[in-house]
């Protein structure tokens, strides 16, 4: 695992700082562990830092009208979240849940703060970060509106294998699977239609599934669906 320094070098957010500022914000991380499921930031909480991942997986959520889980979002390694309460000051807007056994590093808010009065490059990052995920989140919307839910299936998982999955250099992709019930909260099914939809695509030969990893053809990722 990267240390502290090299984990905010190679974040989107930090890259641009200088290596005195890097080693300064280090010492003010603090490091937190979760298992699967474990909350790390509630609902409607204060803002009180934002977080950096250093290793798994975490799932971004609100609740439907009927009470239901809604994913809007995985993130992993390199990935941060819990910026927006710090800017406008109003509750977190979502939970954040950890899918897999994962490591972050919350920086407070008054440390990140003083970043973003002195530091452009930061600010800079932060735009562009927030305008990639309301790209995504308009994506999402319009593929809910227009694609049936094997449509959705097909491109929550190449996502997930394009973000998240490990090329094992011989035409096939790795990724660690949600659980069943997690893919059907960000693709707005059930869990039921998602295990049927899975083992259709598994029989077409287009994936492979082994305990809690499926396997994705690499060509599969280079066609805009399945």
């Amino acid at each position: 695992m990267l240390t502290v320094e090299q984990l905010l070098a190679s974040s989107s957010l930090f890259s641009g700082l200088g290596q005195r500022e890097l080693v300064a914000l280090a010492r003010t991380a603090q490091r937190l562990e979760y298992r699967p499921e474990e909350v790390v930031i509630q609902m409607n909480s204060l803002g009180d830092g934002l977080y950096l991942i250093a290793s798994g997986r975490v799932k971004v959520v609100v609740p439907s009208p009927e009470g239901k889980e809604v994913i809007l979002a995985t993130l992993g390694p390199g990935a941060f979240f819990g910026e927006m309460s710090l800017l406008d000051d109003e509750p977190r807007s979502a939970s954040v849940v950890a899918q897999l056994p994962s490591v972050v590093y919350r920086i407070y808010r008054q440390d990140f703060a003083r970043l973003l009065d002195t530091s452009p490059s930061i600010a800079r990052a932060l735009l562009r970060e927030l305008s990639r995920r309301l790209r995504r989140a308009n994506e999402h919307m319009e593929s809910l509106v227009s694609m049936d839910v094997l449509g959705r299936l097909a491109r929550y998982l190449m996502q997930l294998a394009r973000e998240h999955g490990e090329a094992l250099g011989n035409g096939w992709v790795a990724v660690r699977r949600p659980t069943h019930q997690d893919i059907a909260a960000a693709i707005g099914t059930t869990r039921e239609t998602v295990t049927r939809l899975m083992s259709e695509l598994e029989a077409s030969g287009l994936l492979t599934s082994e305990g809690k990893m499926t396997y994705i053809r690499e060509e599969t990722l280079r066609r805009e669906g399945l």
